[in-house]
């Protein structure tokens, strides 16, 4: 008995615990990707570096549902890999300006000439 009410217990338990972190996230739609696709990457285009894009982990996201996009709609495959990219390029623009900002990019630049990758 007791072991019955220990087993019902920590299978409780571990619902409890796993059920926020075990939802699925369902795959967009190809209606969805393409409708993201053109959003995002209009504004990414519009925005030459104003800053008016939505923060380094949100960016982050779109990258990874266009990858997504790219197996549930193949048709358009280059475009979602061009709105990746252009995430890419956003980021790397961003991590750069942080660099400089607080005077590592020399440093960064030396080290990595001297092979510390």
């Amino acid at each position: 008995m007791k072991r019955l009410v220990l087993t019902g217990l920590i299978l409780a338990a571990l619902l409890v615990a796993a059920s926020p972190a075990g939802q699925v996230e369902h795959a967009p739609t190809v209606a969805q990707c393409q409708a993201d696709q053109r959003l995002w990457l209009s504004q990414m285009e519009s925005d030459h570096g104003q800053g008016s894009l939505r923060a380094y982990d949100v960016i982050e996201k779109w990258k990874w549902e266009m990858d997504d996009c790219m197996s549930i709609d193949p048709e358009n495959k280059v475009r979602y890999y061009n709105t990746e990219s252009e995430v890419w390029v956003v980021q790397m623009a961003r991590t750069k300006d942080f660099l400089k900002r607080h005077q590592m990019w020399e440093t960064f630049l030396e080290e990595d000439a001297a092979g510390k990758r």
